[in-house]
């Protein structure tokens, strides 16, 4: 499970780009329920968070696939002809909700007129997940208690190599107030449980030509060699539908779609992990 777990988190760390709002990434993997009340999870879905947090740095758009981190060697941006759209050094943080317009704090640049057919991001490794949820029966908590409302606990915990988060949740018979649980990413998780993996592919994304590579990379930028060298993460995303700015294009805005930004998993204890999952930056430019 965590294998599996750690290769969705890859949609979770990098954004995909769209003009058009698209349904969400992996759908059929969606928890199921009534109303606002989910049914009764016995191994693993997605659904939607109270709020979702992250931290960036720099995005870019580019006119052709760049050149992606290796273990000796940073990104080539020019390699992939990319222009900087959005800088912090310090970081911005976006604690969003579903469907908000996200306004980053940091410094814009409109890119030259042309048709940009990739992107690429720098985030932290980190993601910030608040959620209170209630469920069609009882479930039990990784910090303690049981019934039918859960929440995420107020804490943090890394998922690595070697660890997986298992202080993410309380339940109890009455509603439960969240707290912000942060989750640290330190590797993907690979065929081969224990072996550490620095980088993550999805393709075919939506039944469209779109695909994402995550890289988990060290101080340096090059793709890390074991969680004690990730610092950051970086992605590269190859967009279904080109984005063209023309001179008519007066406007860009980005909006997050977290409908499925929160992973839910029960281990082998029987208890409910609450952690991030996918989700969607979307652009818009008119």
């Amino acid at each position: 499970m965590k294998i599996l777990r750690n290769l969705l988190l890859i949609l979770a760390t990098i954004f995909i780009f769209e003009i058009t709002f698209t349904k969400d990434v992996n759908a059929s993997d969606a928890c199921t329920k009534t109303g606002d009340v989910l049914d009764v999870v016995t191994d693993w879905c997605e659904t939607q968070p109270d709020e979702y947090e992250v931290v960036i740095y720099k995005l870019y758009l580019c006119t052709s696939s760049p050149t992606i981190p290796t273990t000796t060697s940073a990104v080539d941006l020019t390699s992939g002809g990319c222009e900087q759209i959005f800088d912090n050094s310090s970081g911005a943080t976006a604690a969003v909700t579903q469907g908000s317009e996200l306004d980053l704090t940091g410094t814009y640049t409109r890119p030259p007129n042309g048709i940009y057919t990739h992107g690429y991001a720098m985030m932290d490794n980190t993601f910030g997940i608040t959620a209170s949820i209630e469920f069609a029966g009882n479930m039990t908590g990784e910090t303690g208690g049981t019934g039918v409302y859960c929440g995420t606990v107020a804490g943090s915990g890394t998922s690595g190599t070697e660890t997986e988060t298992t202080n993410t949740s309380v339940c109890s018979s009455s509603p439960v107030t969240a707290g912000k649980f942060v989750e640290t990413l330190a590797d993907f998780g690979g065929e081969v449980e224990g072996v550490f993996s620095g980088t993550a592919s999805v393709s075919n994304i939506n039944g469209t030509s779109a695909a994402i590579t995550g890289i988990l990379v060290d101080t340096s930028g090059q793709l890390a060699s074991s969680d004690s060298d990730v610092d950051k993460l970086e992605g590269l995303v190859t967009f279904a539908d080109s984005v063209t700015f023309t001179d008519a294009v007066t406007e860009v805005t980005m909006s997050f779609n977290v409908g499925s930004g929160m992973g839910l998993v029960v281990g082998g204890a029987g208890t409910l992990n609450m952690g991030s999952g996918p989700f969607q930056a979307i652009i818009e430019t008119n």
